[in-house]
């Protein structure tokens, strides 16, 4: 290899795996290849993508083109909207006319990627800064998905309408970390769909049907175009937050779903409506139907004890998820980030009810709103802001390895040493070291904040039998099985369940660690393997 290369790729994390992607883009590409290495900049781009993502690696030889792509896209200095992605993804479109939209929908995004990535390696943005672009793209695609599912569906059913005679409204509401605007590169998206009112279609090339059976068979295409179950699919969508949970209706109309919320919906329903927004559709539409619905999300009857007892437990149920994983899991680990995410969620919902100026979904900026009112200290602030940017970080860089969804830190010498090498890549700085200050001051802050009001709650409160009754409870409510409810219809059926047996529970649910679930790694592919 030409020294000139050499020197470019030595300090790279993983030079041999550059080597390996550059010696099979020659042998491919051999056109391509003398372009690319007569362009230095753009040659050590690409190298660097390669060592960081196999991923990647395999995209760019199978596509080349990206690559010029990549070196016109390189010189722009800040992210891109959703309005932007929109339109380079209805470019995009007109450029592959031949090829399906879920696949089409795919590769946008991973070539997307591959720009965000090399962003992220290079420190070019702060991580609030990155994911909110990768939620951009995936809000670009979410609105591309719905303009060409709509005009499928209104062929076939004609527009429908309400008792105005308008054309009745849509909108897809994101959850989650894309309702925050804080999705990982390898996130589930979490989706609710809701639609303005009852009514029928005008007709079409089939019959009329009823809003809801239109809106239904609305949702349903949406969802096989952005992330149909086989094939190469953009996203894996996940609509087991809507109403009812996976037994509910795929979209309910505004009202029947503002009643659900009113008069069924759990409090951890309502907690997750912290982090929602309108992403695609009828923006306005979401903001009349949580404006209904804001004050049972932050109510100014919840008790500071209640709120943080009540996130608290939910954490412990985590803990006991967690006991038997092996490496150190930097998003449900101690001090990881869900427990930042749980200090500004738990803290939201205990003063956002008399403090309208704390509900924002945010999790950077719900601390330093938290620290304005005093809930944190300056050094906690400063503390939470960099652990969480380290984390997330360290989880993108797990992540787009190989494009799973993993969070595990692993404990073989060799693969942490990689990892590790490619977090301090850019801003350098000991890895360890980092990670056990960053979870130390998290853990800390978590006790502070949970430990000073549980320990004025009476002993009942967080004994055996009211931890077990929310391990259960959790369990069920995480993949929306809904508990059964007693004869009179209230939502007291783990209150009556004898403490012995709300025990045994608990304690299967530790032995249940060794279990697969889908956070596990066992399916990752190996996308090394081809280099």
């Amino acid at each position: 290899m030409d020294a000139e290369i050499e020197t470019l790729i030595k300090g790279l994390p993983d030079a041999d795996s550059a080597r390996r992607f550059l010696d099979m883009f020659r042998e491919k590409h051999p056109s391509d290849h003398k372009k690319l290495i007569k362009n230095a900049a753009l040659l050590s781009d690409v190298a660097t993508l390669a060592t960081f993502s196999p991923l990647l690696a395999a995209t760019m030889l199978q596509n080349p083109e990206y690559l010029w792509w990549l070196s016109r896209r390189r010189a722009e200095s800040g992210g891109r909207s959703s309005e932007e992605m929109l339109e380079s993804l209805t470019k995009f479109f007109t450029e592959n006319p031949d090829i399906e939209p879920q696949l089409v929908f795919a590769r946008f995004r991973r070539r997307e990627l591959m720009r965000i990535y090399l962003r992220d390696i290079r420190r070019l943005a702060t991580i609030a800064e990155i994911t909110e672009e990768i939620s951009n793209l995936a809000d670009a695609v979410l609105e591309s998905a719905l303009q060409i599912a709509r005009r499928e569906i209104d062929t076939r059913f004609g527009k429908p309408q309400g008792s105005d005679g308008t054309t009745a409204r849509f909108c897809i509401v994101a959850l989650g970390k894309l309702g925050s605007r804080e999705l990982n590169y390898s996130s589930d998206i979490d989706l609710l769909f809701l639609y303005s009112e009852e009514g029928s279609t005008t007709g079409g090339s089939r019959d009329k049907v009823t809003n809801r059976e239109y809106f239904v068979k609305l949702a349903e295409y949406i969802r096989r175009l952005v992330g149909q179950q086989t094939g190469e699919a953009a996203y894996r969508v996940d609509l087991r937050l809507r109403p009812h949970g996976s037994l509910g209706a795929l979209t309910l109309s505004v009202n029947d779903t503002m009643r659900y919320y009113n008069t069924e919906a759990r409090g951890w329903e309502r907690q997750v409506m912290i982090r929602s927004r309108g992403c695609a559709g009828d923006i306005e539409l979401f903001k009349e139907f949580f404006t209904a619905i804001e004050d049972l999300v932050f109510s100014k009857n919840e008790t500071v004890e209640t709120a943080l007892a009540n996130v608290r437990r939910s954490k412990e149920r985590m803990d006991l998820e967690n006991i038997n994983r092996r490496g150190f899991n930097v998003k449900l680990g101690s001090g990881g980030v869900r427990e930042i995410e749980f200090l500004a969620q738990a803290l939201q919902l205990a003063h956002g009810g008399k403090d309208r100026w704390l509900r924002s979904p945010h999790t950077l900026i719900s601390i330093a709103r938290l620290t304005d009112r005093g809930h944190f200290t300056s050094k906690e602030l400063s503390q939470l802001s960099a652990a969480y940017e380290f984390l997330r970080r360290t989880e993108h860089v797990l992540q787009m390895e190989n494009g799973v969804q993993t969070h595990t830190v692993p404990d073989e010498a060799e693969k942490r040493s990689l990892v590790a090498h490619r977090v301090t890549f850019a801003a350098g700085g000991n890895f360890e070291r980092e990670l056990k200050a960053h979870t130390k001051n998290v853990s800390h802050i978590f006790s502070r904040i949970f430990g000073e009001v549980l320990s004025e709650l009476p002993a009942v409160a967080v004994g055996l039998t009211e931890q077990s009754r929310s391990f259960v409870e959790s369990a069920v409510t995480d993949d929306n099985v809904q508990p059964p409810a007693t004869a009179d219809g209230s939502d007291s059926y783990f209150a009556t369940v004898a403490p012995h047996f709300a025990a045994m529970i608990a304690t299967s649910l530790q032995l249940a660690g060794d279990f697969p679930d889908k956070g596990d790694e066992f399916v990752e592919p190996d996308y090394s393997s081809i280099m």
